[in-house]
């Protein structure tokens, strides 16, 4: 009877892993320093561009941190001090005024 015939159930290879982030970061520093590790090509790719690219969040300055949030709080307070001379004084009413022609 192929009307009632059930399949079997479909089998899968799960392999579980255990992932352990200490010995990842182990590995990652050892190819940094240049040691033998266990990393694969398509990791070492990526070290060698953080490397390259100055991109490793991790190892910034903190002089430069510094500079950094100096600047943005030297912009932000450029901005307000702009938007209040602009939005706050005599000056916007006047030009509005002048604008709509009274």
């Amino acid at each position: 009877m192929g009307f009632f015939y059930r399949h079997k159930p479909k089998g899968f290879n799960y392999i579980p892993r255990y992932y352990d982030p200490q010995k990842e970061e182990w590995e990652r520093k050892k190819a940094e320093a240049g040691y033998d590790s266990k990393l694969s090509h398509e990791e070492q790719l990526r070290l060698e561009m953080r490397k390259k690219w100055g991109t490793d969040k991790d190892r910034e300055d903190p002089s430069e941190r510094r500079s950094k949030m100096l600047k943005t709080i030297i912009i932000v307070g450029i901005v307000v001090v702009a938007f209040y001379y602009i939005f706050c004084t005599p000056m916007f009413t006047n030009i509005v005024s002048g604008l709509m022609g009274k």
